[in-house]
């Protein structure tokens, strides 16, 4: 690998994103058995680094970002085994192509591969199969396994991590059920060497104290992702109810009437998933895994379910076949909502749209399934769009973009980085730019500490910090540029991003952990800059799928207001100083192409940029 990619030194999915440039035959549908998928461990699990948990797949993605477009991307998942066993095993990237004649599972151990059958595992849930796999394989191993929707090619479908977390949103499911492949597992006892075990021990023991002495520990270890309700119930809130309404619902007294216990990823001092367990009601007795409770409270306000217990297994019902529940609600929201106002002609579908709890799991199922009207909402919105004469944009919560539906309504959270990647990652959504400005209220000292440990550049902090009548204090734009950077840096080295969110993470540390651990010496500075030239690849295989600027457009609905019980919720800059107008949004995006060093017009990477990278195009 070093050979083939001499500039490459992050590893993880830096390495993923210049192999899917070189191996992906531009224009194939993914579909197509020639659609590679890449999965990828990052650089750092297998250590103790804190949060160093992560593995990424890599391909062209199922979803439709436009009538014909489909974009290239990677998804990043957490987990309690698939990273640490890879790692172990020796392997850091696993490239699948190709299709199989009958259902098939790949095994890694070690040094070995093989192919088994897996007729027997096919239409199981995400959730047996893997019970049987461990059953077969050992316990330890770890399983990336889809459920029926991906095997019906389900094209917002995806994977299914160890059991509690996912991998794929946006169909990264589908292209496994492409090749007739029901899981990926690994499994391997090799051990990870560390070059430098003084210096890695010491960095690793400062990190610790760090998440240690964090204010809000105890709370999270009490609740896992639930413990960022505070947060949640200002930056998710559809608008729909008041906050008393959802908190009284949804928060933290329901979250507690549910849970079982915390479950980590592995090397994480945090976790944020859980064990659940429904105590009374219809689904007494149910238990699930993974992180549900953030999903289920938006999405249950969305579609007026007022029983968080019936959410919770919405959720279940998602996981176990392997579907996206963000995906899948907010369309049902879309679908539901537009019949009711008369906006779908009649008989086509529009007697099974009605809203009511009974009706969207009997609508999972179809789409899981592709039965009757299950067969169109499996496309994703813009097919949906076509097939019923609706207009995706006119979704009246969070917007979409590249076809991707938000998890976040830029009026309920505001203008920063993890809402600016929704729409200049090529991948929409899930560029995961978690900052501290995820919280709102930062001041500007707080996030320029946490810049100093990244080593930017002085002049780069300047043009960050210089205000501007179009962004206010923080220019959003050449901000969100070196977060996408420090974002690819940790997905690279398999380090979780919500250490940085709580501003737990010091760059200037991991950067010496990835010293000690591999022998190449790394500041900080030089890490953000091969994130970038690692972001640049995935760019440029977009570039060669035909996406421009014209794609890279803010949801329309972030012009108009949200009209809630709480008031009516503006697109406003961080600091909730201005309302981000229409010829705002293109004034930043301007900021951000510039300070990638991007044609303006066209989104594409200038030949300078290119050649200061060492990328030959």
């Amino acid at each position: 690998m070093e050979n083939m990619l001499p500039g490459n030194v992050l590893g993880g999915v830096a390495v993923a994103w210049e192999l899917i440039y070189k191996l992906l035959p531009p224009g194939v549908d993914p579909f197509a058995p020639e659609n590679p998928i890449i999965i990828s461990v990052g650089s750092l699990v297998g250590t103790a680094a804190p949060g160093a948990s992560k593995i990424a797949g890599t391909a062209k993605f199922a979803i439709f970002a436009d009538e014909k477009k489909h974009f290239v991307g990677s998804s990043v998942s957490g987990g309690r085994d698939f990273g640490l066993m890879m790692q172990n095993a020796g392997c850091e990237h696993i490239v699948i192509s190709g299709r199989a004649e009958r259902p098939v599972y790949l095994l890694v151990d070690n040094d070995e591969v093989e192919i088994y059958d897996a007729t027997a595992l096919w239409g199981k849930s995400t959730e047996e199969a893997t019970c049987l796999l461990k059953q077969k394989h050992g316990s330890e191993c770890g399983c990336a396994v889809i459920g029926p929707a991906g095997e019906n090619l389900v094209r917002y479908a995806f994977a299914v991590v160890d059991m509690t977390n996912s991998l794929g949103r946006s169909g990264l499911g589908a292209i496994f059920g492409s090749k007739n492949l029901k899981a990926v597992v690994v499994r391997g006892d090799k051990g990870v060497r560390i070059k430098d075990a003084l210096r890695y021990e010491k960095y690793v023991r400062l990190a610790e104290a760090k998440a240690q002495g964090w204010e809000n520990l105890d709370n999270w270890l009490k609740l896992g992702m639930g413990a960022g309700w505070p947060i949640f119930r200002y930056t998710q809130y559809p608008g729909k109810w008041s906050r008393e309404k959802w908190d009284k619902l949804y928060g933290e007294k329901k979250r507690l009437e549910t849970l079982d216990k915390i479950v980590g990823c592995s090397s994480c001092r945090i976790s944020c998933r859980i064990k659940w367990r429904i105590q009374s009601g219809q689904y007494a007795g149910e238990v699930g895994m993974g992180s549900p409770y953030g999903k289920s409270a938006t999405s249950g306000q969305l579609l007026d379910v007022e029983d968080h217990r019936k959410m919770l297994h919405l959720v279940s019902m998602a996981n176990q076949a392997g579907i996206d529940f963000y995906s899948f609600t907010r369309l049902m929201d879309w679908v539901t909502a537009s019949s009711e106002q008369g906006k779908i002609a009649k008989g086509r579908y529009s007697d099974e749209l009605h809203r009511d709890y009974e009706n969207y799991k009997r609508l999972l199922a179809m789409t899981v399934n592709r039965e009757g009207i299950g067969d169109v909402l499996a496309e994703g919105w813009n097919p949906i769009g076509e097939a019923l004469g609706l207009d995706p944009h006119d979704y009246w919560y969070a917007g979409i973009c590249k076809g991707v539906d938000f998890i976040y309504d830029a009026r309920a959270a505001k203008l920063h980085p993890l809402m600016m990647t929704f729409i200049t990652n090529p991948r929409p959504h899930h560029g995961g730019n978690h900052t501290i400005t995820t919280g709102l209220g930062k001041d500007v000292t707080e996030i320029r500490e946490q810049l100093d440990t990244w080593g930017l550049p002085r002049e780069a902090m300047e043009r960050i910090f210089t205000p501007t009548p179009h962004s206010g204090r923080l220019n959003v734009g050449r901000y969100t540029k070196w977060m996408e950077d420090a974002m690819a840096v940790r997905n690279s080295l398999g380090v979780c991003s919500m250490y940085s969110a709580f501003g737990l993470e010091n760059l200037d540390w991991v950067a010496s952990i990835y010293s000690a651990v591999t022998g190449i010496e790394m500041s900080a500075g030089e890490l953000i800059k091969a994130g970038e030239r690692a972001f640049t690849f995935k760019k440029l295989a977009n570039v060669r799928e035909g996406f421009r600027r014209k794609d890279d457009r803010p949801p329309r609905l972030w012009l108009r207001p949200m009209d809630s019980p709480e008031g009516k919720l503006y697109t406003e800059d961080y600091y909730k100083e201005k309302v981000i107008t229409e010829e705002d949004f293109e004034k930043i995006l301007d900021d951000y192409y510039d300070e990638r060093g991007w044609d303006k017009e066209t989104a594409v990477p200038l030949d300078e940029t290119l050649k200061a990278l060492g990328i030959e195009a």
